[in-house]
C-alpha cells in the first residue's frame, strides 16, 4: 500500500542494488521503507542516468538539475562533472580566426591526448540548429550569436548601453544577421570514435564557395602549425555534406593536383583504371557523408522521381515497383507504399530500407530472371530491368554499411558502382 501512495524515487535501482548485495527480501522492504521515508537515497547510476542529467543540464541548466535531483534522484551536476567528460569550445564571435581553432585544438584535442600512435585525421565541417538569439559572453564581455560572416561591421564588446543599441539597431537595420545555424568543423582519427570539435560558428547561410575554401584552409594551417599533425597525426581528408558550396570549395582545394608519382599510394593506386587520383596539397582528399550520398539516391530514386530506365527502355518507377515489392513476405501493401511514398523525402533511414528491399526482391527472382524459356515476357523484361538497379545500389550500399567486408572488396564495389552508373548515362 506504501509504495503505491507514495513515489519513490529510483526503485528499481533500489531493488537492484540490494540484490547485488544479497540482500534478503526482509532486508529489501526495510530499504524501501527507508526511501518512504526519505532515509535511504539508493547511489550508483548507469549510462543512462548521465545522458537523461546531462539532458536536464544542457536544455533547463543548473536549477532545473537540481530540482529534479532532488525530486527525481537523477545525478547532481557534481555527480555529472566526476563521472562524465564536458567538453568546452571556445565560440566564435565575430569573423573565424586563427585564435580560435588554436584554442579549441590546445583545449580540446592536444590536452587529452594521451596515446603516442599517430593515425590519419578527417576534418569534417557541416551545419547544426540553432536558437536564433544573441547571447552574452560573460568571460568576454562581448555579444555573440551573430553570423561570422558580417559581425565585423559591429562591435560585439559591451562597454556601455549604447553598444547594446548600436548591436541592435545593426540587427534590425539587416547589416548584421542572428546566426540561422551553427557551422561546427570536428576532427576525427581514422579507426577511432572520438570526434574532436575544433570551431563553432553562427552563420547566416550566406557564405560563398570563396569563405568555404577560406575556412577550410585556415583549418588545415592551424591543425599544422599548433603541432597536432605531429602530436596526434596529419589530415587526410576533408569530409562535408551535399552542400553545394561546400563541395564547390572542396573541389578547388582538394580535386586539383594528380597524385605524384614519388607518393608512397602511387604504385598501388596507378593500377587502378578509373580511380580519380586528384587530390590536394600533402594529398589531402574530399570525402562525403555516405549519409547524403544514400539521400540524394533516395531523393532522386524512383519512389521520388518519374523513374529510371534500363534495360533497353524499361521504365522503373514507383508504380512498377509497388506491383513487385509486395511479392516479398515481410511487405504488404500499406508497408510498401509508405516505402515509396515517403512523407519526408529525406528520411535516410527509409531510404536505405527501400533500396536493401529492392536488392533482396531481386536476390528472390533470380529463376524467373534465368527462365530463357519462360512465356511472361513482360514479367520478366521487368525483373531484368529491377535486376541491373539492384546491382547498383548494392554496389554503393555495401561498402558502407557491411562491416565485415575487406578493403579490397570495398574497392571492387564501389568500382562496380561507377562503372554501372556511367554504363547505364551512356546507354540510356
Amino acid at each position: 500500500m506504501a509504495v503505491s501512495e507514495r513515489d519513490i524515487p529510483r526503485l528499481q535501482q533500489i531493488i537492484n542494488v540490494a540484490l547485488r548485495n544479497g540482500a534478503s527480501i526482509h532486508q529489501i522492504v526495510n530499504k524501501l521503507e527507508d526511501a518512504l521515508e526519505g532515509a535511504y537515497h539508493p547511489r550508483g547510476y548507469d549510462a543512462t542516468d548521465l545522458d537523461i542529467a546531462t539532458l536536464v543540464y544542457r536544455l533547463g541548466g543548473r536549477q532545473l538539475l537540481f530540482a529534479l535531483n532532488q525530486k527525481l534522484a537523477i545525478p547532481s551536476l557534481r555527480t555529472l562533472r566526476t563521472r562524465a567528460v564536458f567538453t568546452v569550445i571556445t565560440p566564435t564571435i565575430g569573423t573565424i580566426r586563427n585564435e580560435h581553432f588554436d584554442n579549441n585544438i590546445h583545449a580540446v584535442v592536444l590536452s587529452s591526448r594521451t596515446e603516442s600512435v599517430l593515425c590519419g585525421v578527417s576534418l569534417m565541417i557541416d551545419e547544426i540548429a540553432l536558437e536564433e538569439m544573441a547571447v552574452h559572453f560573460s568571460k568576454y564581455n562581448k555579444v555573440g550569436g551573430l553570423c561570422w560572416k558580417h559581425s565585423h561591421l559591429v562591435d560585439p564588446v559591451l562597454r556601455t548601453y549604447e553598444s547594446a543599441v548600436n548591436i541592435a539597431q545593426r540587427i534590425h537595420d539587416g547589416h548584421v544577421h542572428l546566426g540561422k545555424e551553427l557551422t561546427v568543423m570536428g576532427a576525427s582519427c581514422f579507426g577511432r570514435d572520438e570526434i574532436f570539435p575544433i570551431l563553432a560558428a553562427p552563420t547566416c547561410k550566406s557564405e560563398n564557395a570563396n569563405d568555404m575554401e577560406q575556412i577550410l584552409t585556415e583549418a588545415i594551417d592551424r591543425w599544422n602549425a599548433t603541432g597536432a599533425a605531429a602530436q596526434v597525426g596529419p589530415v587526410w581528408s576533408v569530409a562535408t555534406d551535399g552542400d553545394a558550396t561546400r563541395r564547390a570549395a572542396g573541389h578547388r582545394l582538394f580535386v586539383k593536383s594528380p597524385l605524384s608519382e614519388s607518393s608512397d599510394l602511387y604504385g598501388t593506386l596507378i593500377n587502378m583504371p578509373g580511380l580519380n587520383l586528384f587530390t590536394g596539397n600533402n594529398e589531402v582528399t574530399l570525402d562525403f557523408d555516405f549519409k547524403h550520398i544514400f539521400k540524394r539516391k533516395y531523393m532522386h530514386s524512383p519512389s521520388i522521381s518519374a523513374g529510371v530506365v534500363l534495360n533497353n527502355g524499361r521504365i522503373i518507377n514507383s508504380m512498377m515497383l509497388a506491383r513487385y515489392l509486395v511479392w516479398l513476405p515481410a511487405f504488404d501493401k500499406a508497408a510498401v507504399t509508405k516505402l515509396l511514398y515517403p512523407d519526408d523525402p529525406q528520411d535516410v533511414p527509409r531510404g536505405v530500407e527501400l533500396m536493401f528491399a529492392i536488392i533482396k526482391f531481386s536476390k528472390s527472382q533470380h529463376a524467373i530472371v534465368n527462365d530463357s524459356f519462360s512465356t511472361d515476357i513482360d514479367t520478366r523484361a521487368d525483373l531484368q530491368s529491377i535486376a541491373l538497379l539492384s546491382a547498383l545500389l548494392e554496389s554503393i550500399l555495401l561498402p558502407f554499411t557491411n562491416l565485415s567486408l575487406s578493403l579490397s572488396e570495398q574497392f571492387m564495389l564501389l568500382s562496380r558502382y561507377s562503372h554501372l552508373a556511367f554504363a547505364f548515362f551512356h546507354a540510356h
